[in-house]
């Protein structure tokens, strides 16, 4: 060291030395210290500056995730970079059944994706051209160069009419031909499925408090496994286009219940037992009861 005063400034980190010997002797300095050390934000009532991602990403995982909170500041002690410490943060939190990539998305609430689809928009056909031998089934015929596709009235009547009979069906392959219906439609009854992103980010998004963290890990998890069988329903209809003909036979069916029906309220809208041939049974397998008698009213029940 050249030049300034060497014994000045040993006398100064002497002084420091002094009283951090003289703060660890009193019990509730020492305890203090130990506060500051484990969890530097103690006592930190400040607002947090939104365009810090890793200062965000502390407050929220200090009140939600007291755990991770902990790793993270203990990797910072040991000189952590800012984008081991991201890759800690962001793993920690998938883990606990919160998929998020990039910490920046902590600030908006909890990160949730719809994965739901509109059935009018030509872009899905382009993106998904296996979805179209489907909805065809339901008078939906996307044209080259639309700017919006015909949706036939009354489809998502007879998507939900539909995908309810599957539900009951026995054959667990059935149910998930119901639950890719159900998706097609917007009748799951999961949000994050009936919803694409555009339509979500009309929601109040969820906050990191604890109620509405369970909840959110709940509708991930019980999204993830409803898309598994969506995707299991389409891949069987894939595979076994004899079953595309008795679909096809059930829809008219519904369609016609449809139109013959007069509803008394809002909600009200026809019963229709429908028949479901056994897998692999092909068109063979479509026959059904006397048509007059698959028509049941709601108010008849």
């Amino acid at each position: 060291m050249t030049g300034g005063n060497p014994a000045g400034m040993k006398e100064l980190l002497d002084t420091f030395g002094l009283l951090a010997g003289a703060m660890l002797d009193d019990p509730l300095l020492a305890l203090v210290n130990v506060v500051v050390w484990l969890d530097p934000l103690w006592g930190n009532t400040s607002e947090v500056d939104e365009g810090d991602s890793v200062a965000l990403a502390l407050s929220i995982t200090r009140r939600a995730f007291p755990d991770i909170y902990a790793g993270a500041v203990e990797r910072i002690r040991s000189g952590a970079s800012e984008s081991e410490l991201e890759r800690f943060i962001c793993g920690a939190i998938t883990e606990r059944g919160i998929p998020l990539d990039d910490l920046e998305f902590l600030g908006y609430g909890i990160p949730l994706t719809g994965v739901g689809i509109v059935l009018d928009d030509p872009d899905l056909y382009t993106a998904r051209p296996d979805l179209l031998p489907l909805v065809e089934l339901f008078g939906i015929h996307p044209e080259p160069d639309q700017y919006t596709v015909a949706v036939p009235d009354a489809t998502y009547t007879a998507g939900r009419i539909i995908a309810n009979s599957l539900f009951h069906e026995a054959d667990a392959r059935w149910q998930q031909v119901g639950w890719a219906l159900a998706w097609l439609f917007s009748c799951t009854g999961n949000t994050l499925i009936d919803y694409d992103d555009e339509s979500l980010a009309e929601i109040p998004p969820l906050s990191w408090d604890e109620d509405d963290l369970a909840f959110a890990v709940e509708l991930i998890a019980e999204t993830e496994d409803i898309i598994q069988d969506v995707n299991a329903g389409l891949t069987l209809l894939e595979d076994h286009p004899d079953l595309l003909p008795d679909l096809s036979d059930n829809v008219q069916r519904v369609y016609k219940a449809i139109a013959k029906h007069r509803p008394k309220g809002k909600n009200d809208e026809p019963r229709i037992r429908l028949a479901w041939p056994p897998v692999g049974a092909g068109a063979a397998g479509a026959a059904v009861a006397d048509p007059e008698l698959l028509l049941v009213r709601r108010d008849a029940a």
